[in-house]
């Protein structure tokens, strides 16, 4: 049973590198099998099978180093998977339900994307204005949108760019999600005391031009992120928001002013992943796409927002939270 759990798991693990899939789910019910892949944002059902859940369970478990005969406590592990032609860092979280365990295995590729902003979705007038942005010397940028929007990716197209400028490129990151050739990636490892920021402060000690902080997560990291921007470090991070507005609010739930924020604020790229009509059929339904109408994928839609006097104005201002979302809709670039 053991080598039938290993053929699976590397049948599991290949296909879903091959669907460019960013995580797997393994559902254990009444000791059946059901695996899904997150593909493009959404969660794509990939086999189901019964009376092998337990035992592929075991098989993750013994390779992350995790506890085996443990199933009623969450646990955290990793390994990484080699084939021939692949290599991938796989971060394994399992919790205990009602029904069976559910194991997510995070897969993160060692061989870093070829990624641009235009490659990511990205019209040209917006690719030059985030480029525009990044030329700054110093500053906050800020990448917002829902879970799975793409957020991190675009941050390493940034990332990516600066460090063929010749910027010194540093970043804390919780995982990092793949290493970028020319840029200094520390990840967050909590148990060791290394949070994002504590790590962060350490990053600043190694004179850097741009700081990449994968998400300000609470107050103390908002502020030591706003005092590198204002100390003359150009600083990327992201915020779970739907708009620009939102990201600011959540600073300000931080302690952060209004005002100090927009001093320092250079930009705000704001996406989210939209359904397409299916090619096949334009829309009215057919077998490729079950009848829905629209393709599997979904594709990636931006707002690109480069923060000028009159928008920083706004967005300091006392003016109502709507009318703010108002005007700035109409600055937004097509």
């Amino acid at each position: 049973m053991e080598v039938s759990a290993s053929i699976l798991l590397e049948r599991i693990l290949h296909d879903a590198l091959d669907q460019l899939s960013t995580d797997v789910h393994l559902q254990v019910t009444d000791g059946n099998l059901h695996v899904q892949f997150r593909s493009s944002g959404q969660l794509v059902p990939f086999l189901s099978l019964p009376g092998h859940g337990e035992s592929l369970i075991r098989r993750v478990k013994a390779l992350s180093r995790m506890d085996v005969s443990e199933s009623r406590i969450p646990q955290d592990g990793s390994f990484r998977y080699e084939s021939e032609t692949r290599v991938c860092d796989v971060r394994v979280a399992s919790v205990p339900t009602v029904s069976g365990e559910s194991v997510v295995m995070r897969l993160l590729p060692l061989t870093p994307p070829d990624i641009s902003f235009e490659t990511l979705g990205m019209s040209a007038v917006q690719s030059l204005c985030v480029k525009r942005m990044l030329r700054q010397p110093y500053g906050l940028i800020l990448t917002v949108g829902p879970t799975g929007a793409g957020k991190t990716t675009t941050m390493y197209a940034m990332m990516t760019q600066l460090a063929r400028w010749g910027r010194r490129v540093l970043s804390i990151e919780d995982p990092v999600e793949s290493r970028l050739p020319d840029c200094q990636q520390m990840e967050v490892r909590e148990r060791f005391g290394v949070t994002f920021d504590s790590g962060l402060k350490a990053l600043l000690r190694q004179d850097p031009d741009v700081l990449m902080i994968g998400e300000v997560r609470d107050a103390t990291t908002a502020h030591v992120a706003l005092r590198a921007a204002i100390s003359g470090h150009l600083v990327l991070t992201t915020a779970h928001a739907f708009d620009m507005v939102g990201a600011i609010s959540r600073f300000v739930e931080f302690g952060i002013e209004r005002t100090v924020l927009t001093d320092v604020l250079k930009g705000v790229i704001v996406q989210h992943l939209e359904s397409k009509p299916c090619t096949a059929c334009g829309g009215v339904g057919c077998d490729g796409c079950k009848g829905s109408g629209f393709e599997r994928d979904l594709a990636p839609v931006f707002a690109v927002h480069e923060i000028d006097d009159n928008l920083s104005g706004l967005l300091a201002s006392s003016a109502p939270i709507g009318q703010i979302r108002s005007q700035v809709s109409a600055v937004t670039l097509p």
